[in-house]
């Protein structure tokens, strides 16, 4: 068991996350569940602010996708990607810490002008400045490969060529591969729009000069999938849909929304194609006809991936007629696929939350009874006349939470608000609701919900908003509680001299990874915004299992995050020949009201720790960092008889839990234990031992001390037999093992959740065991 000491000691590295996709995943939940530096004790005007800038060459309306370990010229980085309206894509160090020149730059081709597409009738204006890379890229990391479309056009002699094109550059150095890049062409057998469409041999073509490709890409089992909607609703238009192998950039599908019709554009408001693990797509269509045959306007689609691109399910709203005459859109979100269920939502212009079962849309139906459930999110005081011509919502959050899945949304003219899931559907009264005074002039805020996992103290809103109704103009970056969203955390114009964002980008959503906020721009620019370098000090006490902030418990292992609390260096704990862990690590000590705590790992932004076992029956502490030259930075933290946490496997506190089967193999979807088998579980947080160790001290196998209070385990509801509860052999005090029975009459499978609890007092989070 001594192997598993490293899971225990080792800093919290794990936690990190890559962002390699519009939305931050395939469900387009817009919700990083990864993101431990960032939390509601640190995100404020004192310690959180604008780091720097990043220059880039044009207008940012892409999401910044985020790789860790990228080699580039023989040196691994955290790479942030920028794709620009100027048509360049940028390799940026994530970590420079300063406003620095590019790793890479490759530029793919001239940027299309946006008055090209005003008329003698109507200016066009949803994009001022320039027309280049407008949707969101997609990594994989598997090639070490980036993929873009940009728009472009070459003058023929008598006018302008317009083209899209689709790249697959190397993360490492930009450069082109897979033969790319390639000219996305496109053409369906259809009679296209009433005779606006120029037609070719009973062909509808794709012309790229009249559609936008601006939903997030998706990569998914090996191809590439491309989205196009209308330019400003200029006729004609139609909704496509490409897929490209991702290994050889060759087309592989087509299909169009309304090839014997008009419109459908799938749009989405950048939002990326959503996607399950059976390989279905899922779009939202926007304005056009509909004869639910081969014409899907103001739809949601299920999209079959076998054997082609091919319509298998559908929901319309029953008042699709009305949403098209006044251009309110379903299709302005994008849908939303609810993790660990079958269940996906999508809100369109109007607020209307429509939640359905994605393995039965439900096609059509008088009054919407198709559906699980529709109501009005956006403003409920609205009148339905009103609500069918507003346009009240164009992007959303959703934070897959265990103690209750949350929606998050900023409507026009609304403060923010959020809806929670009871039972498989919403609550149609709201969880939580922002000031009426923080207010937004344009219905197109950018969102992140970022979180560690399911931690209530981690949960951080992102939000955009425009200053002005006219654009461009400058924009504001909000952080909210994501509990109560009428607590704002920070927000840019706090201290607008340090932090102001420049100008406001409709639907950029910030992308939140490992302790920095990147926000996309209108300025030129990226934002990078996080916890200040110069504001020395402890920012975050956390449990070492759950990563949740709160009361310390004697033994329990704490991670302490801050700035320069210890070496430039990472040091890791090595036992003594006395079979102890000490006290000084990294030239650092910390105490909790002056007795020395065990060192676990030192390094400038984290140290871990035990808290030393003498702080029993105390209700507060004195936590004090203190380094080589004497500087100290403390802070006084709540006591607490026990504070149990759970163990996970890949330590992020969530998920599969550290536990090992009988035979003592590690638990896992492919090494399930049987029911009525043995299962050992690690906690911390558990309190005082009996009889009482010193601190610090490698538990000795033979007769270990046991956990003083009782302790109880679930698993998948059901109490469960504790064989064992005690220290844990061979590793430090304050790390204790609790054998247990897994019990009949539970279902079997890979996600069967453990909870534990000592002296009645639950743990912090729930991991989930493997069980056949």
């Amino acid at each position: 068991m001594r192997a598993l000491l490293s899971l225990f000691v080792l800093p919290a590295l794990w936690a990190q996350v890559d962002v390699l996709t519009a939305n931050y995943d395939n469900n387009r939940t817009n919700a990083n569940l990864g993101e431990f530096v960032l939390n509601k004790a640190n995100v404020n005007p004192t310690q959180f602010g604008k780091l720097y800038t990043l220059a880039v060459d044009g207008d940012v309306y892409a999401q910044p996708l985020y790789k860790r370990g990228v080699n580039v010229a023989g040196v691994p980085h955290n790479v942030l990607f920028v794709a620009t309206m100027n048509n360049s894509v940028y390799a940026f160090d994530a970590d420079s810490g300063s406003s620095t020149a590019p790793l890479w730059k490759h530029n793919l081709g001239l940027a299309v002008d946006p008055n090209l597409f005003s008329t003698v009738a109507s200016s066009y204006t949803d994009i001022l400045a320039q027309i280049g890379i407008l949707s969101t890229p997609v990594i994989d990391p598997s090639t070490n490969t980036i993929y873009v479309v940009h728009f472009t056009f070459t003058n023929s002699g008598n006018g302008n060529v317009y083209a899209y094109w689709l790249h697959a550059l190397d993360l490492s150095t930009g450069a082109e591969k897979f033969n790319g890049p390639v000219e996305i062409q496109a053409s369906v057998t259809g009679t296209g729009w009433g005779g606006l469409d120029a037609l070719v041999n009973g062909q509808l073509p794709l012309y790229a000069r009249e559609h936008l490709q601006r939903p997030g890409l998706l990569l998914l089992n090996g191809t590439v999938y491309i989205a196009f909607g209308s330019i400003g609703d200029m006729p004609p238009w139609h909704g496509w849909l490409l897929g490209y192998d991702a290994a050889t950039l060759k087309q592989t599908a087509v299909l169009n929304t309304t090839p014997n019709d008009g419109g459908a554009s799938i749009w989405q408001g950048g939002r990326g194609l959503a996607a399950d693990s059976a390989g279905n797509l899922y779009v939202a269509t926007g304005n056009g006809t509909w004869n639910g045959t081969d014409a899907f306007g103001e739809s949601v689609l299920r999209i079959k991936t076998q054997g082609g691109l091919n319509v298998a399910d559908y929901f319309t709203p029953a008042e699709f007629s009305t949403l098209n005459d006044n251009d309110t859109d379903l299709g302005a979100t994008g849908p939303v696929l609810i993790p660990g269920s079958n269940l996906i939502f999508s809100i369109g212009k109007e607020g209307v939350l429509f939640l359905m079962d994605r393995d039965n849309l439900g096609h059509q139906a008088t009054g919407n009874t198709q559906v699980l459930q529709g109501f009005e999110a956006g403003n409920p005081a609205l009148p339905l006349a009103q609500q069918e011509t507003s346009f009240l919502i164009f992007n959303n959050a959703f934070w897959d939470n265990i103690g209750g899945q949350i929606l998050y949304l900023w409507p026009q003219g609304q403060p923010p608000r959020s809806y929670r899931m009871e039972n498989g559907i919403f609550a149609v009264t709201p969880f939580s609701t922002g000031s009426s005074t923080i207010v937004h002039h344009q219905p197109f805020p950018g969102m992140t919900l970022s979180a560690f996992g399911s931690l209530s103290d981690s949960g951080i809103l992102w939000a955009t908003a425009a200053d002005t109704s006219a654009l461009p103009g400058p924009g504001t970056l909000h952080a909210f509680d994501a509990m109560d969203l009428s607590k704002e955390l920070w927000n840019s114009g706090m201290n607008a001299t340090r932090d102001a964002m420049g100008n406001f980008t409709k639907f950029a959503n910030p992308t939140v990874a490992n302790g920095k906020v990147f926000l996309p721009t209108d300025s030129r620019e990226i934002a990078v915004y996080g916890l200040l370098p110069d504001v020395a000090g402890v920012h975050a006490v956390v449990n070492g299992a759950s990563f949740a902030s709160g009361a310390v418990a004697p033994g329990e292992l704490v991670s302490i995050f801050g700035t320069t609390l210890g070496p430039a260096t990472p040091a890791g704990a090595v036992a003594s020949p006395n079979g102890a862990i000490g006290t000084t690590l990294g030239n650092v000590q910390v105490t909790f009201n002056g007795t020395a705590a065990p060192l676990l790992y030192a390094w400038s932004g984290q140290v871990n720790a035990v808290v030393p076992f003498e702080v029993a029956g105390q209700t507060s502490v004195q936590m004090t960092v203190t380094q080589a030259g004497g500087s100290s930075y403390s802070a006084t933290l709540p006591v607490a008889a026990v504070n149990p946490s759970l163990f996970s496997a890949d330590s992020s506190g969530t998920g599969q839990g550290a536990i090992l089967n009988a035979n003592l193999s590690q638990n896992s979807a492919s090494n399930p234990a049987p029911i009525g088998s043995a299962v050992v579980l690690f906690a911390t947080g558990t309190g005082v031992l009996k009889p009482a160790v010193a601190d610090g001290v490698l538990v000795p196998s033979a007769n270990p001390p046991m956990i003083a209070q009782k302790v109880t385990v679930t698993i998948g509801g059901v109490n469960a037999n504790v064989q064992y509860q005690g220290a844990a052999p061979t590793l430090v005090a304050g790390v204790s093992q609790i054998n247990v029975q897994i019990p009949a009459g539970i279902t079997p499978g890979p996600v069967v959740p453990v909870t534990i609890a000592v002296g009645g007092v639950p743990s912090v989070n729930t991991v989930t065991l493997a069980v056949k």
